[in-house]
């Protein structure tokens, strides 16, 4: 019996989704989590943020690691969620608070004499 290439494909595809959905692993993944995750590490490499904003990055980090906790010992969609949110806000915050820093360091810089 020969597969036909058109349903081959399908099988194909269907096997694909279901390896990055996590399924077959024994992972579920959590898309919000991620993206928080993955904006948090952006945010911890770069060295202006973690030199003018290093307490709100820290922020930031502390709800992660909660919501990373929440996710693996609990699976609460909704809260891991909520947290996932509010670490993108802490991130985002930090990112500010550092330009904002930067920006007056700058002006400090122009507006001192020099010898």
């Amino acid at each position: 019996m020969r597969i036909s290439p058109i349903v081959l494909a399908r099988w194909q595809f269907w096997l694909f989704l279901l390896a990055s959905l996590g399924f077959g692993c024994g992972t579920v993944r959590n898309p919000a989590l991620e993206n928080a995750r993955d904006l948090y590490q952006k945010a911890a490499q770069d060295p202006v943020v973690v030199r003018h904003a290093a307490t709100a990055l820290d922020r930031a980090g502390r709800t992660l690691k909660e919501a990373d906790r929440l996710w693996e010992n609990e699976n609460d969609v909704l809260e891991v969620e909520h947290l996932a949110y509010i670490v993108t806000k802490r991130v985002e915050i930090a990112r500010v608070i550092a330009q904002r820093r930067l920006a007056a360091d700058e002006i400090r810089q122009t507006r001192t004499p020099r010898p």
